[in-house]
């Protein structure tokens, strides 16, 4: 976990759910968990997760960007404002590139 001005401890364990307003996830959420260099994800409030090598790193107060890559060979990079709610993600599968805006927000 990184530590000085990239600590992201007050994020670890807690679950951030991302709501996708355009691209080709639009109108999904998914759930994420950051605990160090992985990242457990999968549907919001759905009983099946993946955990997936990942890292969360803090640029400012509130402002973070989390990047992991799939069991099945997709990357999705977000950056996201929690005292928004604003994110901002892009997915790739090596071959096809696409963006994704929405909105994040920490679950209690």
């Amino acid at each position: 976990m990184a530590t000085g001005s990239n600590d992201t401890s007050r994020l670890s364990g807690k679950t951030l759910r991302f709501h996708f307003s355009d691209g080709p996830m639009q109108g999904k959420d998914f759930d994420h968990t950051f605990r160090g260099d992985k990242v457990e994800w999968g549907a919001a409030g759905g009983d099946k997760t993946t955990t997936s090598d990942g890292t969360l790193v803090r640029l400012d107060d509130d402002c973070y960007v989390g990047s992991y890559m799939g069991t099945n060979g997709y990357t999705l990079t977000a950056a996201m404002n929690l005292a928004t709610g604003e994110l901002h993600a892009f997915a790739s599968d090596g071959k096809n590139w696409s963006a994704h805006n929405g909105r994040v927000e920490m679950l209690a």
